[in-house]
């Protein structure tokens, strides 16, 4: 199924079969960057619902259940948004850090991301793009204040 998706609206592979709508003679291609775009709006959708319910004290199951199907439907046509937050951070990683939640002067030994911004996005196992995120000290004592 992925790789008829990809592979049909994408550009990678044209069809002679009849067209499956009647009146269609062709679909058009999608710019890979509008899944990209839509991936992060569900993640963003996602993570707003999150915490909409959280502070309600009540989950709405058909809202999870319209968003993982969304996801699904991303990850099928190898489309994945992967959120950092939580995760050790180590100087190797491909995020885009957006600031550091620690003095400028201070290296602290254990760092974590504290936020996801914006998530990553991969397609078909490639990053396409970074996550935005920021840094702070593992031991959940940060200070508040945001330090370039």
């Amino acid at each position: 199924m992925k790789s008829y998706f990809v592979k049909r609206f994408l550009g990678k592979q044209r069809r002679t079969d009849p067209p499956a709508v009647a009146g269609t003679s062709t679909l058009r291609k999608i710019d890979p960057s509008s899944f990209i775009d839509l991936a992060i709006e569900v993640w963003r959708l996602q993570d707003r619902v999150n915490k909409l319910q959280s502070a309600a004290g009540r989950e709405d199951a058909s809202i999870a259940f319209s968003i993982d199907k969304i996801r699904h439907v991303l990850r099928e046509i190898g489309i994945e948004a992967r959120d950092y937050t939580g995760k050790t951070y180590n100087e190797g990683m491909s995020l885009d850090i957006l600031t550091f939640d620690y003095p400028a002067g201070e290296k602290p030994a254990n760092r974590i991301v504290q936020e996801t911004v914006s998530p990553a996005i991969f397609f078909d196992g490639k990053l396409h793009k970074m996550s935005q995120v920021i840094v702070g000290k593992a031991d959940g004592r940060a200070d508040g204040k945001k330090h370039d």
